[in-house]
């Protein structure tokens, strides 16, 4: 194992990217959290203050361009998950997004395709955490047969829990952003 930091740059940081993925980062020998790039410069300089990093761009491309970084965890709104991944890749970087991947399978397509073409860089996606338990539970009825011959599956999963009509609109809740 090399004694050389790992640097990683952050293009969005909400609540999953603080929450997670800094702090379990931040816990890592060898690694670094160098730069971040937020949907403002003031929210991207308070992320940087909590955690102590570094660099505050206000523009993704310069994470991209960022010669310090070696890998960028991409914390956005999925409708900007293929651009960054394909940039990230573009740059030599290593990219880990969130989910969603993609906002269609055409997306998704691209960038397996893409990473094909970078197969020594590390591409990852982090699975959404409010399923993990009942992704489990669905995976065993399956595998023993409990649930018969599955002809089809029709699922829409907004956030953790029921939508509240009372509250106000979510951008998980729009196909553009989500």
């Amino acid at each position: 194992m090399t004694s050389e930091s790992i640097k990683i740059g952050l293009v969005g940081a909400g609540g999953n990217t603080r929450l997670r993925h800094i702090p379990g980062l931040n816990a890592m020998d060898n690694v670094v959290v160098d730069s971040v790039c937020n949907r403002s410069m003031a929210s991207g300089q308070r992320v940087a203050d909590e955690f102590g990093i570094e660099k505050v761009y206000d523009n993704w491309i310069d994470v991209m361009e960022d010669p310090d970084n070696d890998a960028v965890c991409i914390g956005t709104w999925p409708y900007m998950h293929c651009t960054l991944v394909l940039a990230a890749l573009e740059n030599g970087k290593h990219v880990q997004t969130e989910a969603r991947m993609a906002t269609n399978a055409s997306e998704a397509h691209i960038m397996l395709e893409a990473s094909k073409n970078f197969p020594d860089l590390v591409t990852q996606i982090v699975p959404a955490p409010h399923t993990l338990n009942l992704d489990k539970t669905i995976k065993a009825l399956i595998k023993d047969g409990y649930l018969g011959d599955i002809l089809s599956v029709d699922a829409a999963i907004t956030q953790g829990g029921f939508v509240d009509k009372d509250k106000p609109y979510h951008w998980r809740q729009s196909r553009d952003f989500s």
